[in-house]
């Protein structure tokens, strides 16, 4: 049986592969911050603003049951 040699691998061939999924991240994590802050067609209100009304309106439910005395 013939005794195998390690094959050395390129020395920034790792390094180069770890900048490439950080910049990947960068654009999508950017295309999707674009996206929720952008108003939605029809709509005056973004994303976020609609999921920050809905959260108040939560809170306002909420608070308005808590009021009840027992």
């Amino acid at each position: 049986m013939p005794i195998l040699k390690p094959t050395r691998r390129r020395p920034g061939a790792r390094s180069s592969q770890a900048g490439q999924a950080i910049t990947e991240y960068v654009i999508v994590a950017g295309i999707l911050a674009a996206m929720l802050f952008a108003p939605l067609p029809g709509a005056d209100r973004s994303v976020i603003a609609l999921l920050i009304k809905a959260f108040k309106d939560a809170w306002a439910a909420y608070s308005y049951t808590l009021s009840f005395p027992w």
